[in-house]
């Protein structure tokens, strides 16, 4: 038998999802956005240093 209520650990587990939730949002997406964006600006960059700029 549980210790606590049920209605307490599902606050708890609540609380726990937003948490995550705010960490994936503030955090997370930011971070990964700016390191795809970054990654491929690096590709791009090596791609012009060492093929060239390409022609139109």
């Amino acid at each position: 038998m549980p210790s606590q209520p049920i209605s307490e650990t599902r606050d708890q587990d609540k609380s726990k999802e937003l948490k995550a939730l705010g960490f994936i949002i503030v955090l997370l997406f930011p971070m990964l956005t700016v390191t795809g964006i970054s990654a491929y600006g690096f590709i791009i960059w090596m791609i012009q240093a060492f093929g060239g700029v390409v022609a139109h």
